[in-house]
């Protein structure tokens, strides 16, 4: 079967699946103060219209100090703030309050759970080094989905990154100046990139905003690293 093919039976296996997340309990959890601070409505989900309405302040005067990755799907009309959950080797674990959760690696989306049809894994290694380099690449991804009969399809993207230029950016009222890169990502053989990504990087590497693809049916993920 030629790639193009299979991403087009992986794309429809996706439309079927409904994944549930699983974790922790958050009262079982180091967090657990701060899940009790948020549950008053700081991070508002599924309100109508659903949006992020927390502030600087308002983080500050409920005593979260640690990381919040801000989550906008607007495909999934999902606007979410999630606290560091856990680490495990170079993957960071955000977890919001209702326990659904987005994997990351220096910034970079490799998973989420718990969000309906989830993106279930996509690398994020040569992506990260060549962010890391701050120059124009070319290299390959693996992104892996599950059919609708649970069995696991790897699907080889190939990848280039392009430096676009300084900007400035603002997370939640505070700017950043920034490098801001472009990565299109397609399957072998078909001119219609599977996915166009952006990265505003820090001076000192880190991602503070991003626009990255998570799966066929979430569409894109805005995330913004708020450290108060």
């Amino acid at each position: 079967m030629g790639a193009g093919v299979a991403m087009k039976r992986v794309v429809a296996f996706l439309a079927l699946l409904a994944l549930s997340g699983c974790g922790q309990d958050a009262a079982n959890s180091p967090y657990a103060a701060a899940f009790e601070q948020i549950r008053g409505g700081l991070f508002n989900r599924g309100e109508a219209p659903s949006q992020f309405t927390a502030t600087r302040a308002s983080l500050a005067e409920a005593g979260i100090t640690a990381p919040v990755l801000v989550v906008r799907m607007p495909d999934a009309d999902i606007s979410v703030g999630l606290l560091e959950y856990g680490t495990n080797r170079d993957v960071t674990i955000w977890r919001s309050l209702d326990g659904n959760t987005v994997s990351t690696a220096a910034g970079l989306l490799r998973n989420t759970r718990g969000f309906g049809t989830d993106l279930h894994s996509l690398e994020t290694e040569a992506l990260h080094h060549a962010l890391s380099q701050g120059q124009s690449a070319e290299y390959s991804r693996l992104f892996r989905a599950l059919d609708g009969e649970g069995q696991l399809h790897a699907i080889r993207l190939y990848c280039s990154l392009t430096p676009e230029g300084s900007e400035t950016v603002d997370i939640l009222g505070r700017s950043y100046a920034t490098r801001r890169f472009s990565e299109t990502c397609h399957v072998d053989g078909r001119d219609t990139p599977v996915f166009v990504n952006t990265y505003w990087q820090g001076r000192d590497g880190d991602l503070w905003k991003s626009r990255q693809w998570a799966g066929p049916e979430l569409g894109y993920a805005n995330l913004e690293r708020v450290i108060n």
